[in-house]
């Protein structure tokens, strides 16, 4: 499943490449132009594969000697957490309504959940090999609590 999605995003990412060593004009410069958007396809595939590899079931098994790779693809999964979090806070801004009591606790909620997040992050960062396993154990715990305060507050914004 993971796979086929990575494979499908990998050839919408490569299409516009075809489209464009098709269409490019025969010109001096021709071979530099090919070079350019084999270069940026090869980035944005690179993007493509990183976001897709971007899900706890992706990353839970790490390891401490694969400690890097955890950090910055749940720095990317937080960053796209806290995006969607700012979109639905921003769209409910100032709305006066009857939930309005429910939704601010299930902002304060996220908020709580996200700050407890970043304190174990910290802790995280600072594990030994020894402490690696309980210190991502609590960041996992922190994270499924992060997701269930943003599904209350994504909840609370449809009326």
């Amino acid at each position: 499943m993971k796979t086929s999605r990575c494979l499908l995003l990998l050839a919408a990412a490569m299409s516009p490449v075809a489209l464009l060593m098709i269409g490019c004009s025969k010109t001096d410069n021709s071979s530099t132009n090919v070079e350019k958007v084999k270069t940026e396809a090869k980035e944005v595939a690179a993007d493509v594969k990183a976001s897709a590899s971007d899900s706890w079931d992706s990353i839970k098994d790490y390891t401490y000697e694969k400690r890097a790779d955890f950090s910055a693809s749940f720095d990317r999964m937080t960053a796209q957490m806290d995006d969607k979090a700012r979109e639905v806070k921003a769209k409910v801004a100032g709305v006066p309504d009857a939930a309005s009591k429910d939704r601010e606790s299930a902002v304060k909620e996220y908020d709580e959940a996200r700050a407890d997040l970043k304190s174990k992050l910290s802790d995280l960062g600072n594990a030994t090999a020894d402490t690696w396993a309980d210190a991502k154990e609590k960041v996992a715990q922190a994270w499924k609590h992060v997701q269930a305060a943003y599904d209350k507050v994504k909840a609370s914004a449809t009326p």
